[in-house]
């Protein structure tokens, strides 16, 4: 039995009202809402008002807003949209680990360190690189679409503060480093794969915007 278009608005009022504002989960769940609703009044015989409360029952607790240490307990989302959150981005979180773990395991391994590196061009070459970084992160963060939301969206805005923040400190740091050492090459590195990752994400909002041809 087909849902009428009447009812159909129905659904998409209760996705407003729990705020499932998020492009790329919204319309699946749509789908997922209307098909439960249609087989329970087939199967069952029951009316839309009972299949439809039968179904809100199912689905609030996904609803539910949460948040989770991944991404800071200030920012707070559907726990649906958590956990398509968590399921995208472990990965990346465990490459940041190993971005600045490694790097600082081996170098502190091998007692590396170089003396006064301002002397040598490759400490040049950190510098450009970091400020290349920055202006490219600075770039990312304000051409991003914040008024419409994605899964990667929320990603981005619960990043963006930290990455930032390091990326400035960072900055500043090798300003006045006299010493490069595992601990630093370590920081680099990390925050290097930090706006990489940032970069992943911004491409995957700008991708599930265009997907669903909202511009």
């Amino acid at each position: 039995m087909k849902l009428t278009k009447e009812q159909i608005q129905r659904v998409e009022h209760y996705l407003d009202i729990k705020q499932i504002d998020y492009i790329d989960i919204r319309l699946e769940i749509l789908d997922h809402i209307i098909s439960d609703i249609e087989a329970k009044m087939e199967e069952e015989k029951v009316t839309f008002h009972n299949a439809f409360a039968t179904s809100k029952q199912k689905w609030n607790p996904q609803f539910k807003e949460t948040s989770s240490m991944f991404f800071g307990l200030g920012f707070t989302a559907p726990k649906i949209v958590i956990q398509k959150a968590k399921k995208v981005y472990w990965k990346q979180y465990v490459l940041l680990l190993t971005s600045y773990f490694l790097p600082f395991l081996l170098l502190t391994h091998f007692n590396f360190k170089i003396e006064n590196p301002q002397e040598y061009g490759l400490f040049n070459t950190l510098k450009g690189v970091i400020v290349l970084t920055l202006i490219s992160f600075v770039y990312m963060l304000f051409s991003n679409n914040h008024k419409i939301e994605t899964t990667y969206g929320f990603i981005l805005k619960s990043k963006s503060l930290g990455a930032f923040t390091g990326l400035i400190v960072l900055a500043i740091f090798f300003t006045r480093v006299n010493e490069l050492n595992g601990i630093n090459i370590g920081m680099l590195c990390s925050f290097l794969w930090m706006t990489f990752s940032y970069f992943h994400f911004y491409k995957k909002h700008k991708e599930a915007i265009q997907q669903y041809k909202i511009s």
